[in-house]
This record gives C-alpha cells, structure tokens and sequence, in this order.
C-alpha cells in the first residue's frame, strides 16, 4: 500500500493497542513504524527490476520483523524509558505495527515476501496499492484520535474493524467476480 495508508494503518494499530495511554505521541510513532518496511526502497540492488523485486523482501519478512521489534523495544526502553510502558507491552505495539504493515501488502496486487528468506512472493491482489476506501476510516480515526485524545483509542478500534471489513468485502467481491469470468469463459468455449 501507499505510505499514507502504512503511516495510518501503523497510527491506529499503536493508538488501539495504547489504548488510555494513548497520545499525540503515540499516534505519531505509530504512523513512522507503519512506514518503516518501506525504508528498503532507499536500498540499490543493481538494477530497476531488482529494485521492483526485492522491494518487499527482508524488510516485509515474518521471520525478520518479530526480531527487529523486539531490538527496537530494547533500544527504547534502554535509552529513553517510558515509564507507563513495560518492555513487553513497548515490544508487542511495536511488533504489532510493524507486522501490519507486509500483512496489507499481502492483500495487493504487488504482494510481498512474507516468508524471506524462504522464497515466495505472496499476494492476494484483492485491492490495488492505492485504495481511499480502506484508507479513509484509518485516516478518520487518527484525526478523531488527534483532535479527542482520550477518544483516540476507541476511534482506532472502530477505524480497524471498517477497514478489516472492508479487506474481507474485498476477497468476496473477488471471488465473486473470478466465478463470473470463469462461468463465461465455460460458456464461451
């Protein structure tokens, strides 16, 4: 998905998962993981198709990311404490948020690597890499969260179950359509 779409999905996720402890601050560093993944695209791998396909590998990794959230709790609870945060409640928002992000992506037309190192590239292509219909209720629900903060949390939590609804809708309609192509082409042959 796009970074705004990452930056909003990672904003809500960290702001649920906060829930009263949840703040501008919160939201914020929610939306920076959320893009983070993406990060990889500063990386050269030698050429445009290289770049296009290794996008989306190590960084977007199931195996990999656990790992890193768990050394990014550390770092943060090491060097700057946050007081109301345990290192494992720190470690599984950040896990969280992190995860989400390749999830979505698994849901695009582009996919990603779910599973890297093992090879595979995964993809349901139920939605395109840009979709305002899954976007907007996250985008919605940071800005509640931003102008009630101590509404932040629950407006997250219903922006998530829209959106998640939304992806679900998607695989029907999906299917759906697919059956319809196929019934044709039976009948057309």
């Amino acid at each position: 998905m796009d970074s705004i779409t990452q930056a909003a999905l990672g904003a809500t996720v960290a702001a649920a998962f906060a829930g009263k402890r949840c703040n501008g601050k919160v939201l914020l560093a929610g939306a920076l993981l959320g893009t983070l993944p993406d990060l990889d695209v500063l990386i050269n791998y030698g050429d445009d198709i290289s770049n296009t396909v290794k996008h989306r590998g190590f960084s977007h990794s199931l195996f990999v990311l656990p790992i890193f959230s768990l050394f990014l709790a550390w770092v943060i609870h090491y060097f700057k404490p946050i007081q109301e945060w345990s290192f494992n409640r720190l470690g599984l928002m950040i896990m969280s948020v992190l995860v989400t992000h390749p999830l979505l992506d698994y849901f695009t037309t582009y996919g990603t690597q779910l599973t890297w190192p093992i090879p595979g590239y995964y993809a349901l292509s139920s939605v395109f890499i840009i979709d305002p219909l899954y976007t907007l209720p996250l985008l919605i629900g940071v800005g509640f969260g931003l102008i009630t903060p101590k509404k932040a949390a629950k407006s997250s939590v219903i922006a998530l179950f829209i959106s998640t609804l939304y992806l679900g809708w998607s695989l029907v309609a999906q299917q759906k359509i697919q059956q319809r192509v196929d019934d044709t082409v039976q009948t057309l042959a």
